[in-house]
């Protein structure tokens, strides 16, 4: 039975399998193929890992004008005149004018009656 098994695998091993010359022109189209389309497959993936190299630095860029802008914001302080303090006192100044402006008309216009 031993025997029997290694004459069968020797046989199938040493055996040849011929093709046509229709279906070797078939078997060395689909190689190529398959090569066109792995070349194909490689442009893009290195296509694709410029771009994220790209996206990448984009991000790192905009990241760092972020912190440039933050302490921007910082070093900038407003002027004496953007005082919230002033503001009031410009409001108030000016609420007084008008009232007393407007009590002195009042009293003009009594005296003519």
């Amino acid at each position: 039975m031993k025997y029997v098994l290694i004459a069968l695998m020797l046989s199938i091993s040493y055996s040849q399998v011929t093709l046509t010359q229709e279906q070797a022109d078939n078997i060395a189209n689909n190689i190529q193929e398959l090569q066109i389309k792995v070349d194909s497959l490689t442009v893009s993936d290195s296509l694709k890992t410029i771009e994220i190299d790209l996206l990448n630095e984009k991000l790192s860029l905009t990241e760092e004008e972020l912190k440039l802008v933050n302490e921007k914001t910082k070093l900038v302080k407003p002027s004496w005149y953007e005082n919230k303090w002033l503001y009031f006192g410009y409001g108030a100044t000016l609420s007084y004018a008008v009232i007393t402006i407007i009590n002195k008309v009042g009293t003009i216009s009594d005296l003519f009656k």
